[in-house]
């Protein structure tokens, strides 16, 4: 099992409970909602780093090794990665953002001034039962 230690420079996390309203529709007023009812929750969201490669040690895993991998899984049905994401850095005051199971799309790159990968993901509960798909902890 591979761990990546990638340094983001950008990205986004979207949470959505995909509320609904309940509205009964009533000819010649003005219809008013008089409930909701919320649906499955859904987190989805990308992340951009830099191509990068670490050649000062053999095993470093960094973007072009997530690349190389994922497009590699060509047997694979269904991949599962657990992220975490370390907003405010490593150590100190931070905000971690846990998804234990979340699928990954192959990356896609950018050429500009320089490389960059983006990775779309959708975070997923662990079983069907669960509501896992995403945890927040404040590190101080």
């Amino acid at each position: 099992q591979s761990s990546y230690n990638l340094t983001l420079t950008g990205g986004n996390i979207s949470i959505s409970n995909n509320i609904s309203f309940i509205t009964p529709e009533e000819l010649g007023i003005v219809n008013i909602p008089i409930g909701h009812v919320t649906g499955g929750r859904a987190v989805s969201g990308s992340f951009t780093c830099y191509l990068t490669r670490d050649t000062s040690t053999f095993d470093s895993n960094k973007s072009r090794d997530l690349f190389e991998d994922l497009r590699s899984l060509t047997t694979v049905v269904t991949n599962s990665f657990a992220l975490v994401f370390s907003i405010g850095g490593g150590n100190g005051n931070r905000l971690e953002v846990n998804c234990a199971t979340a699928h990954l799309e192959i990356p896609t790159h950018s050429i500009e001034d320089v490389i960059s990968l983006e990775t779309n993901f959708m975070a997923l509960p662990q079983t069907i039962d669960d509501t896992d798909e995403i945890v927040l902890t404040y590190k101080v």
